[in-house]
């Protein structure tokens, strides 16, 4: 969608035919919205990337050629950047030429010919993140309360171990987010979002999360999750002992943190529970997956549970699971019986 603005007798530039200022600020205001600021923010920086490459070769940034584009990327695959953020770079220089009704440069089989070579001769596994299994999530219950011991100095002065109080109702905190993110299968940022308003309690001890917008849903249709018993009760642990769930403000957060926050948190817990390194916002959601893997159920129905719209990461989240089950595992099995 391109806003030309038109001249004015005095030369100042005017809105296009018909529109005000106000409708040119709601267009654009609506225009950003389609976009999570993530998102947002991870373009701008990529276009600011090909901005300076392009204005240290002496080339125009806008438009771009698809020649130009290839040379870019293959430059930055060179440079050691990720396949993933070349793709990332990729689809920023495509969506800006877009925006103003400009040819994206990339959209042409040269191009995408050139990213296939790069990720073969460039391309590493993406590493994952480590679940949360049931196992594991026991694990951080087990030890969620213990009192951390302070490491280093901060601004000069000895880092105290944590206080008894302090550990208690932190690790309340981190059984309800890691309980939370398993059950919903949640992102980070989808339990940075959650308000209270958003969970419904029922009578059975169980609750109902509705997620009002996510990765997938960039439209804001929003899906309702399940959520057990177990994960219930350690989210109610979290509501003000002289306070109602019903007195709780909806608008309220119900983690309080912000989706790299989350992150960090579950990588504490884990670590202080002994269950190493690797474990991320996305652990929780790994975790699930491959215990319901573990149980039979299968990919449509996995797909379903995650909010996934590709097979392609929940059928590599759960490629152990689903070995065990496979032809030969069958064949052995049978053989045995």
């Amino acid at each position: 969608m391109t806003l030309q603005p038109r001249p004015s007798p005095s030369g100042r530039a005017l809105p296009p035919q018909g529109l005000s200022l106000l409708d040119l600020q709601r267009i654009r205001s609506a225009l950003e919205r389609s976009t999570s600021a993530n998102t947002r923010r991870a373009y701008d920086q990529a276009w600011r990337r090909w901005v300076a490459w392009s204005r240290a070769r002496g080339a125009r940034a806008m438009p771009a050629t698809p020649e130009l584009a290839a040379a870019f990327l293959l430059e930055l695959a060179e440079q050691g950047l990720s396949v993933a953020t070349l793709r990332l770079q990729k689809a920023a220089l495509g969506r800006a030429h877009r925006s103003i009704d400009h040819p994206d440069p990339t959209d042409t089989e040269g191009v995408r010919r050139v990213m296939a070579g790069i990720a073969r001769e460039h391309g590493r596994p993406q590493r994952q993140a480590k679940p949360l299994t049931e196992a594991a999530l026991a694990a951080v219950k087990a030890t969620a309360a213990i009192p951390r011991k302070g490491q280093g100095q901060r601004q000069g002065r000895a880092v105290r171990s944590e206080a008894s109080w302090s550990a208690q109702r932190r690790g309340r905190a981190d059984v309800a987010l890691m309980s939370v993110l398993r059950d919903g299968l949640l992102r980070r940022s989808e339990a940075a979002e959650l308000r209270w308003g958003d969970v419904e309690f029922q009578e059975d001890g169980s609750a109902l999360l509705t997620v009002r917008r996510s990765k997938t849903d960039p439209e804001a249709e929003g899906v309702v999750l399940y959520i057990g018993q177990e994960a219930t009760q350690a989210l109610q642990a979290l509501l003000p002992e002289d306070e109602a769930a019903l007195d709780v403000d909806p608008a309220a957060p119900v983690f309080g943190l912000s989706a790299s926050q989350i992150g960090r948190r579950v990588k504490a817990a884990a670590m202080a529970a002994g269950l190493g390194d690797g474990f991320t916002g996305h652990s929780g959601r790994v975790g699930m997956a491959q215990d319901l893997a573990a149980t039979g159920v299968d990919l449509p129905a996995l797909m379903t549970a995650g909010r996934w719209k590709s097979s392609r990461m929940p059928a590599r989240y759960t490629e152990r699971q689903a070995a065990g089950r496979g032809a030969v595992a069958r064949y052995y099995q049978r053989r045995g019986s």
